[in-house]
């Protein structure tokens, strides 16, 4: 039984063991059943997913990948910037209070003002906007910039009334009140008069990009130069007043961050020794110009270097592991750990006690900096999603995220989440959906164990796949067969079938090297034909009724993106990222592995690929950078083709990525097809005339899947952004 009891903007929902207090729409829980706690959370948990949904979605899976965090000068809340805005959170119970700027673009940069109650956000797109955190509602937007429109930095100066934009090389100062420009700083020579007096830019020098490059007083402004090191500005005078010759550490990409008080400078770079990839950290006194090294570890890749607000703390990642640093005594302080993927960013509270974490397995972590344990877990934050698919019939959504164990089904309609499947105590490496829905498989690197499980029942099984190792599973088209295949031993590789409803094995393929089956860049697998096509430029085709067996070499170049027709009985191939060779399309016959014809028409790598239904119609999309002709419809039997795009392209010619189709569907009635974009628009195109007939803009980086509904009202796109949109197209 549920009661209601509502007092102004309080209202309480009293359930059988759990008690909901709602104010003023943030959530509140007291735990009294664990279970029943759960189910309500992951409930509310979707409702605020759905805060401003862009225009013509219904509903939004995930909340976005995160790519920077922040503390409010009180530390009671927690600005976490994600694929879908920024969230405002209460920095306490983890939970939402607003979501702003919600699908403007990728976000660059924010800051809070002194008081806390203003944030400041810059976007690629070029604009600086802010937001009142009380109200949630957008209060300004400052933009003057047009062909370099990115903003790097935003900085809220300590007198609550200017604005500081960093963009390339250039500092624009903005009064809040009015909303006019009152000075531009560049990074300047300052040989001579002339030079200073005239702002004269240097591009080669960087203002922005980094953390804290702006004095916590809002007087100075650190640049770096490349090997020249780094120079500090007074922003009033626009004169340089120190310059740091710091040495680059190593032949390759550079993390940088300053301290808030501009005196220390945190340097990490790596270099191959022996085919290793060493990190180093160094941290550079600006005042004496000595430095000190505090780490030098093998590593696969350091994504932050985090100051902590009073520069005492300075935080890196290394293999999944949080590390933080005494600046003061250069010694390790804590080393934080309970990842297994990599993490995106960190941010330490304003008195240094907590560091909140995010990561791809979805995941925020707020750890006590003193003790180095985990204080508190939110789910639901910084996923990217590995494997997504839609049924057949359009009514289930799967999605596996980088670095779960977890596999989740959803309702393709409404978003609403219907189960979870736990695949692996560290985490699965694929999944796969049967076309009808009914069944679902999944696998990991750890071992060679298939989990296979009855969708409805949840009935589950343990398949053993290659004695080795597992590269890959896939259903047939009829849901009845199981494939997996991988390594079985030293040299020896193989691929199995299995019934999809008992598990029993069924017959087992014995691979040479020279023949093994890689991972498939492209697959089709019914019930009388195996056939994939490889990134390493093999086509292995196994006819099931026969039991024959071949793999064609299809050159040197390695696949850089292939498409077997719905029908199977023909593939499109691009070969390579780059070149000549990445421009044309070779159409091969499957079952007997001919040449058909190549489709020469583009003018820049061809990205994506997609067949019609029924098989007669490829679409292709290119980067276009000379935007002649980004998206082409191919007829497959006689190779002809006609342009799709839009005239407004033209207008835009610095942003050729806006333009670059990185994925393609048709709907199911072939009439209509969808473009998603590598700068996140969706364009829905009339496959008879080439004509836009919608654009859809939601996401905020590359559209990565498409799906159409059954009966063609429903898109669902995935991007790299972390979010899942699902769009209805009867909405005018």
């Amino acid at each position: 039984m549920l009661k209601f009891i509502y007092a102004n903007r309080l209202l309480i929902g009293v359930f059988t063991g759990v008690i909901l207090i709602v104010i003023g729409g943030t959530y509140y829980l007291k735990h009294l059943d664990n279970e029943k706690t759960l189910e309500i959370e992951r409930n509310m948990r979707f409702n605020y997913r759905q805060w401003h949904l862009p225009e013509g979605a219904k509903a939004r899976i995930g909340s976005g990948t995160i790519r920077a965090m922040q503390y409010s000068p009180d530390g009671n809340l927690l600005a976490v910037v994600s694929g879908s805005g920024v969230w405002i959170l209460d920095a306490q119970t983890a939970e939402p209070q607003h979501l702003l700027a919600a699908h403007t673009g990728v976000i660059n940069s924010i800051s809070f003002s002194s008081d806390g109650r203003t944030l400041a956000v810059g976007t690629e797109n070029g604009e600086a906007q802010l937001w009142d955190i009380v109200t949630g509602e957008h209060q300004k937007t400052f933009k003057k910039w047009d062909y370099y429109p990115g903003v790097d930095t935003v900085f809220l100066m300590p007198d609550g009334r200017t604005l500081a934009v960093i963009r390339t090389a250039m500092v624009d100062l903005w009064d809040i009140a009015t909303g006019k420009s009152k000075n531009t700083l560049s990074a300047v020579e300052n040989e001579t008069a002339d030079d200073t007096v005239n702002n004269n830019p240097i591009f080669y020098m960087s203002l922005g990009g980094h953390r804290n490059s702006f004095n916590s007083d809002g007087k100075t402004v650190a640049s770096d130069s490349g090997d020249d090191g780094f120079r500090f500005w007074d922003i009033a005078t626009r004169k340089e007043i120190k310059t740091l010759k710091a040495e680059p550490l190593g032949r390759y990409g550079e993390l940088i961050s300053y301290s808030s008080d501009l005196q220390t400078v945190a340097i990490a770079s790596y270099s191959d020794e022996k085919h290793e990839q060493i990190w180093k950290i160094n941290l550079w006194d600006v005042n004496t110009q000595t430095q000190r090294t505090i780490m030098e570890k093998q590593s696969y890749g350091l994504p932050f270097l985090v100051f902590s607000p009073g520069g005492n703390f300075v935080a890196s990642s290394v293999n999944g592991i949080i590390h933080i640093w005494d600046v003061n005594t250069g010694k390790q302080k804590k080393k934080l750990k309970g990842y297994r993927r990599a993490i995106s960013t960190v941010a330490f509270s304003p008195d240094n006690r907590t560091l909140v974490s995010a990561s791809y397995d979805d995941t925020l972590r707020f750890w006590d900096v003193d003790t180095g344990k985990v204080k508190k877990i939110v789910a639901g934050y910084g996923a990217l999603f590995r494997d997504v698919s839609l049924s057949p019939d359009a009514q289930t959504l799967m999605s596996l995220c980088y670095g779960s164990s977890t596999v989740r089904l959803w309702n393709a309609n409404t978003g609403q989440h219907q189960k979870n499947f736990i695949g692996d105590n560290k985490y699965v490496w694929g999944a796969a959906l049967s076309p009808d829905g009914r069944r679902l498989a999944s696998y990991s690197g750890s071992d060679n164990t298939i989990h296979l499980w009855d969708v409805n029942t949840g009935k589950h099984s343990k398949l053993k796949g290659p004695k080795s190792h597992v590269s890959g599973i896939a259903l047939s088209r009829d849901s009845q067969v199981l494939a997996s295949w991988g390594s079985s031993g030293r040299s020896k590789y193989v691929i199995q079938f299995y019934d999809a409803d008992t598990g029993s094995k069924q017959r087992t393929l014995q691979l040479t090297f020279e023949k093994r089956f890689r991972v498939p860049a492209e697959l089709y697998f019914d019930k009388k034909m195996f056939a994939g096509i490889g990134f390493d430029a093999n086509l292995s085709v196994w006819n099931l009724v026969t039991g024959d067996y071949n793999i064609t070499d299809l050159g040197d170049m390695n696949i850089g993106v292939a498409r077997l027709s719905p029908d199977g009985r023909v593939v499109a191939i691009v070969f390579g990222r780059f070149g000549r060779q990445s421009q044309r399309i070779v159409l091969r016959d499957v079952e007997t592995r001919d040449h058909i014809r190549t489709l020469i028409e583009h003018t820049d790598s061809v990205e994506s690929l997609a067949f019609s239904p029924d098989s007669r119609t490829l679409a292709s999309g290119s980067r276009s950078i000379m935007r002649e002709k980004p998206i082409l419809l191919w007829d497959v039997e006689t190779g002809s083709s006609r342009v799709v795009k839009d005239p407004s392209w033209a207008e835009t010619p610095h942003k050729y990525d806006a333009i670059t189709a990185s994925a393609l569907a048709f709907s199911p009635d072939g009439q209509t097809l969808a473009s998603g974009m590598k700068l996140g628009d969706i364009y829905l195109w009339e496959t008879a005339t080439g004509g836009k007939k919608k654009m859809l803009r939601g996401h905020s980086l590359r559209v990565s899947h498409l799906f159409f509904s059954a009966d063609g009202q429903t898109l669902v796109s995935a991007s790299d952004d972390g979010t899942i949109l699902i769009w209805d197209l009867t909405h005018p």
